[in-house]
């Protein structure tokens, strides 16, 4: 009884949740992928209601969980960085997998001992490393992480998904724990999830960040006119024209272009804590400075382009230096992270660009 009530009410939400998404965030990738891993949530709901027709289907539909779950937490909290090609290995396994399975299966009319090996067993490894990636993802580049409002929905949002899809998985594959309770903890997460949304945290999907540094007036008065909430990020339309009419700068903005003119970028390791200790101001104050009057989402982002774009001045006008040299003065411990930083900035390879000149 319980249980019918728990996946009435999940499925229920999930079509809420999904609605909501559709309806005003559909235009990010992230959005997308997160809506799918919402609609895998929705099959498992509805999996011991359907007949045995289409169980199989769901279950292959409810395999993808894990991969999109994964696929979710690195494109809202890890934008701008490629997925890991292992990652990708991993994820088109865990779910194509059971694909395969299912075929094989209908083929020869039964499911051979290697079949079932690579295609349940492994297959179920996959979705561990999947959820614990996606987790991993939570921690790393927390620190980093200058959008305030999705630093605090970081654990809200995808914290409840990992939690309540690793029990589910984990319980389910294990032979642990009963189906009302798997059911009822992807309830309490779909609700977390439908709260925040609610809120209005747009900018975790990576939409309508305020980028001073880009925008314009006429840019920003253009936004106001289609934009339903009249918000960009967390700035107030009224307050973001204002900020660019009058091109005022913070004190504690004008105190971050200056050490960064000066060099402090070219620190190893550098963290914004550091930064916020050099300058004698506390860290969320930095880091809303950065966000919030510049427009950067991740302080790696900000210290990067800074260090890029002396890289790129000293490899035209410095063609004798060695590049692993300049990558070591600007800040970067080894070459091949300089190189990805520059590939990513400058959409090419430093020698490549150094030649091109």
């Amino acid at each position: 009884m319980f249980e019918l009530f728990f996946s009435a009410a999940g499925a229920g939400m999930c079509i809420a949740l999904m609605m909501l998404i559709l309806k005003d965030f559909y235009h990010s990738i992230a959005a997308r992928v997160f809506l799918v891993l919402i609609g895998c949530a929705f099959v498992h709901m509805c999996h011991n209601w359907l007949p045995d027709s289409l169980s199989s289907y769901a279950y292959m539909v409810e395999s993808a969980a894990p991969a999109f779950f994964w696929m979710s937490c690195r494109l809202i909290f890890q934008e701008g960085y490629r997925l890991p090609r292992i990652g990708l290995v991993i994820a088109i396994y865990s779910f194509t997998a059971p694909v395969l399975k299912h075929l094989i299966t209908l083929y020869l009319d039964m499911t051979p001992s290697w079949v079932e090996f690579l295609g349940r067993e492994i297959q179920q490894y996959c979705e561990y490393a999947l959820v614990i990636m996606g987790m991993l993802t939570l921690f790393r580049g927390q620190d980093d992480d200058l959008v305030e409002s999705r630093r605090r929905l970081r654990w809200a949002i995808m914290g409840a998904s990992g939690l309540s899809l690793g029990w589910a998985i984990f319980s389910f594959n294990l032979h642990f724990g009963s189906a009302t309770s798997r059911i009822l903890a992807i309830d309490i997460s779909i609700l977390i999830i439908i709260w925040s949304l609610f809120k209005g945290r747009s900018d975790i999907w990576g939409i309508d960040s305020f980028i001073v540094k880009t925008a314009s007036l006429d840019g920003i008065k253009e936004l106001k006119a289609t934009s339903d909430d009249n918000q960009v990020g967390d700035v107030s339309m009224e307050d973001a024209i204002t900020l660019l009419e009058e091109g005022k700068e913070s004190e504690e903005l004008v105190q971050v272009k200056a050490i960064m003119t000066q060099g402090f970028y070219r620190q190893e390791k550098l963290t914004l804590r550091d930064l916020a200790v050099e300058l004698g101001l506390p860290e969320y104050k930095v880091r809303r400075v950065i966000n919030k009057e510049l427009g950067y989402r991740n302080f790696n982002e900000f210290i990067n382009e800074y260090r890029i774009n002396e890289a790129a001045l000293r490899l035209l006008t410095e063609p004798e230096t060695p590049i692993s040299n300049i990558a070591l003065d600007v800040g970067y411990r080894t070459l091949s992270s300089f190189n990805r930083a520059f590939r990513k900035e400058k959409e090419t390879t430093p020698t490549a660009y150094r030649d091109s000149e």
